[in-house]
């Protein structure tokens, strides 16, 4: 099983970097300044939305949206990355889990959560 590592990203624009040793590359994702599923959830977040049906519409109109983005399924694409980790579980570390099990690894976040 691989092991990847999830870290704050470098990049002004955005939020997170998996780093993929076994494939000497890291993949950045996530526009930072946006909201995404686990902020909308997250009380202590500014994009948080206390009305769970506006939380679903939200996700929504992002699956929508996203829907047919290049890379979706693909472990390395950042679209992906941003809709697993981000869009399908109310938290990051809901969003790990999913993640590792659809494929097959295991993510070690560097950093803090909210």
């Amino acid at each position: 099983m691989d092991t990847f590592y999830l870290k704050k990203s470098t990049r002004k624009d955005k939020k997170y970097v998996m780093e993929m040793p076994k494939y000497n590359h890291k993949h950045h994702f996530g526009a930072k300044g946006m909201r995404d599923f686990t902020l909308i959830n997250n009380k202590k977040s500014k994009f948080y939305l206390a009305d769970k049906d506006k939380r679903d519409k939200v996700k929504k109109a992002y699956k929508a949206r996203h829907g047919g983005d290049k890379g979706l399924g693909n472990i390395h694409s950042p679209a992906e990355l941003s809709d697993v980790l981000l869009w399908t579980a109310p938290t990051l570390q809901g969003g790990i889990k999913n993640y590792e099990k659809r494929h097959n690894v295991n993510v070690i976040k560097k950093f803090n959560f909210m």
